[in-house]
């Protein structure tokens, strides 16, 4: 079952924008997606001073959102690669 795919579509499709990393105090690292989904839910993320502590700030809100709770496993996973010692 051979399927052919438009690459030319399928990249133009992509918000690379969105995806786009902003480093935040230095420490804190976000996608723009991230940033927006947090600013409209009025979290300073900016009054944090690591990953860590602005991850467990939203963990209260996990439950209650889908988004945050995607947002914060991406966020992890970054957290992870980036400031664990491996």
């Amino acid at each position: 079952m051979d399927q052919e795919y438009d690459i030319e579509k399928l990249v133009n499709d992509i918000d690379f924008e969105k995806n786009s990393l902003a480093y935040i105090n230095g420490e804190i690292v976000l996608t723009n997606r991230e940033v927006e989904i947090l600013k409209s839910l009025d979290i300073n993320y900016q009054a944090y001073t690591s990953m860590s502590s602005l991850i467990n700030a939203l963990e209260e809100y996990s439950d209650e959102d889908e988004e945050i709770e995607e947002i914060l496993k991406d966020m992890a996973d970054r957290n992870y690669y980036l400031n664990v010692n491996k």
